[in-house]
C-alpha cells in the first residue's frame, strides 16, 4: 500500500520476506529463522521477530504468532501467509510477498519523489510570504510602507506572520498527521481507502491497488486448494479496502450455494472492474484461474504505478496553483496599494 505503516515499513516486508523466503528453501526452522531475525534483521521488526520465535517456541503456528501483532502488519501479509501455513506454501507466500511489497516500495518511493519539489516550492513561499508580512510590518512602523497587509486579510506585523506560518503549515501538517494515524488503525485504513476510490485523481489508483492484492490471493488460495468459501473470504480481506470487505458475507454465502466465483464478486457489491469479472470467470471455466490471476496481478500493478504517477502530477499542480494563488494575491494586493498612494500623491 502506498502508506505503509512507520512500525512496518515496506522495506522491512521486503527484506524480512526475502530472508525468511531463502532460509526455508535452505531448511531452516522458522524458530531459527526468527530468532536471526530478532538479531540481525530490521530494526523496526526485531522485537517483533523476538517474540514470534519465542512463541513458535511454544509450539504455536507461524499465523497465530503473527496475529498477535496485526496491527503492525497489512491485512494482505497476514492472510497470505495463514493460507500458506495451513497449505504447506510458505516458501511460494513468501516469494509471492516479496514481489508484491518490492512493487509497493518503488511506487512509494516514486511517488515521494514526485512530491519533494512541490512540496519544497510550498514552504518556500510559505517563508517568502511570512517574511514579508512580517517585514512590512516593521517598514509601516518606520513610517516606510504603505501597507502592512500583503494579503489583505488582516494579517500584519510580527502577530500576523506567526499566525499565516502556522495555519500555512498547521493545515496541511494536521492533515498528515491524521493520515498517519488512520493509516496504523486497520479499521480506519479500510475506511480510508474506500473514501480515497471517490477522490479524483487518485481513485483509479486505489482501485487499481485493491484489486490487484485481490488477485494475489485469489491466485495464492487456488493454488494452495483451498475451498472457494474461504478463497473469497481471504480475497475480500486481502484487499483492506471497505467498499470491497463490505458485501463479503453475501459473497461466501453464494459460493457455499453452489453459485460462480465471478457471480459471487459481482453480487459482494464491491467495485471490481469489469475486465476483472471477466479475468475471473475466464479463469473458472478454463481451470487456470492461478495462472490468469498471476498475469492480472502484474497488469494491476503495472496499472496502480501509472496511476499513482498521473495522481502525484495531479498533486503537484494543485500545490503549483496554490502557491501562485498566494504570490500572486500578494503582488497585487502590494501593487494597488502602492498605485493608490502613487495617485493621491500626484493628483
Amino acid at each position: 500500500m502506498l502508506f505503509s505503516s512507520s512500525r512496518c515499513p515496506l522495506w522491512a516486508l521486503v527484506i524480512w520476506c526475502r530472508t525468511l523466503r531463502h532460509g526455508l528453501a535452505a531448511g531452516l526452522d522458522p524458530t531459527r529463522l526468527f530468532e536471526q531475525q530478532s538479531r540481525s534483521g530490521p530494526a523496526v521488526l526485531r522485537g517483533v521477530a523476538a517474540d514470534i520465535a519465542q512463541r513458535l517456541e511454544q509450539g504455536e503456528s507461524l499465523a497465530d504468532a503473527l496475529a498477535v501483532h496485526e496491527a503492525r502488519f497489512p491485512p494482505l501479509f497476514l492472510e497470505l501467509i495463514r493460507i500458506g501455513e495451513k497449505t504447506g506454501h510458505l516458501e511460494e507466500t513468501f516469494q509471492v510477498l516479496e514481489e508484491y511489497y518490492d512493487e509497493m516500495h518503488s511506487i512509494q518511493r516514486q511517488f515521494r519523489s514526485a512530491m519533494i519539489y512541490p512540496v519544497l516550492m510550498y514552504l518556500i513561499a510559505t517563508g517568502v510570504i511570512t517574511l514579508l508580512i512580517l517585514i512590512l510590518g516593521y517598514l509601516a512602523g518606520q513610517g516606510r510602507a504603505a501597507t502592512t497587509d500583503p494579503l489583505g486579510v488582516g494579517l500584519s506585523g510580527t502577530g500576523g506572520a506567526i499566525t499565516f506560518a502556522l495555519v500555512a503549515l498547521g493545515i496541511p501538517g494536521v492533515a498528515v498527521v491524521a493520515l498517519k494515524w488512520l493509516t496504523e488503525q486497520v479499521h480506519w485504513r479500510r475506511q480510508l481507502e474506500a473514501l480515497l476510490l471517490m477522490l479524483p485523481g487518485w481513485g483509479r489508483a486505489f482501485l487499481a491497488l485493491a484489486v490487484q492484492r485481490c488477485a494475489v490471493a485469489l491466485r495464492m488460495g487456488y493454488t494452495a486448494g483451498l475451498s472457494v468459501p474461504k478463497v473469497v473470504r481471504h480475497a475480500l480481506e486481502a484487499t483492506s479496502n471497505a467498499a470491497f470487505t463490505r458485501g463479503l458475507a453475501r459473497a461466501v454465502t453464494l459460493v457455499k450455494k453452489g453459485r460462480p466465483l465471478a457471480e459471487a464478486l459481482e453480487a459482494s457489491g464491491a467495485p471490481f472492474p469489469h475486465e476483472f469479472q471477466e479475468y475471473v470467470r475466464l479463469g473458472e471455466e478454463t481451470g487456470n484461474l492461478p495462472e490468469i490471476m498471476q498475469r492480472v496481478a502484474r497488469n494491476y500493478a503495472d496499472e496502480a504505478a501509472r496511476q499513482m504517477q498521473q495522481a502525484a502530477r495531479l498533486t503537484a499542480w494543485l500545490i503549483y496553483a496554490l502557491v501562485a494563488l498566494l504570490i500572486i494575491v500578494a503582488i497585487f494586493k502590494i501593487a494597488s496599494i502602492y498605485l493608490q498612494a502613487l495617485g493621491q500623491a500626484t493628483g
